[in-house]
């Protein structure tokens, strides 16, 4: 019991002695314990109801965020399989795993690569691997999308599908990487008499790996 309780008890004890005098004070003691003993369990008793619905919806709110975690959690496993199985279209497993660069990309533009899968590539070509480029066409025309290396030939593909240019790997005669400002990079490709020049390129080691894979493809 608490002290201010304690106190209240005491000015009421003096109270009643004073309404009570001449009466049986054993009797009025005892109703006054009685009447004290069922306030103080009534007060227990809604003490405790109330912690129970505290408790309830405590239980409730985290079986509510339980559920939502794992509703999160499948609907990210789910885009992560999809990701990885339309990644299979553009990345040769065998040749080398899927990089950070790669999944990325696919990842966040999902549509943009199942355009390029139904709609560009051939019936059974199969992607090794791509880079996120600019394609200088000529000194007035530029393009950004991407330059995807398969197993039939390279193909560059604008970002909105506008343009799309194939080149074979028997024309390609040479693939020299370049420095293209403070940070950026850039590839060229000698095709036949021409020489393609695609630049914006960020990651050094997706530009060399799509370089090497070319080189080697157009030398055999």
């Amino acid at each position: 019991m608490g002290i201010y309780r304690q106190v209240c008890y005491k000015v009421e004890d003096v109270f009643i002695k004073l309404l009570s005098k001449g009466k049986d004070s054993n009797a009025i003691n005892q109703k006054v314990m009685e009447f004290r003993t069922q306030k103080e369990a009534i007060k227990m008793e809604k003490k405790r109801q109330a912690q129970a619905q505290s408790d309830e919806r405590k239980r409730a709110q985290q079986a509510k965020r339980q559920e939502k975690e794992r509703i999160a959690r499948e609907k990210a496993q789910q885009k992560h399989q999809e990701t990885l199985s339309l990644l299979s279209n553009f990345v040769a497993e065998e040749i080398h795993r899927y990089t950070e660069y790669e999944y990325r990309a696919v990842d966040k533009h999902a549509a943009f690569f199942k355009s390029v899968k139904d709609r560009v590539f051939e019936a059974n070509e199969r992607g090794i691997t791509f880079l996120n480029c600019e394609f200088d066409k000529s000194k007035t025309k530029e393009y950004k999308g991407y330059l995807f290396v398969t197993d039939k030939r390279v193909w560059f593909v604008a970002n909105n599908l506008s343009i799309v240019e194939k080149f074979r790997y028997q024309t390609i005669h040479d693939v020299k990487w370049f420095k293209d400002g403070l940070m950026e990079k850039g590839l060229y490709i000698q095709y036949g008499k021409r020489r393609l020049e695609f630049d914006e390129i960020f990651d050094k080691d997706q530009m060399q790996r799509v370089a090497n894979i070319i080189l080697n493809r157009s030398s055999r």
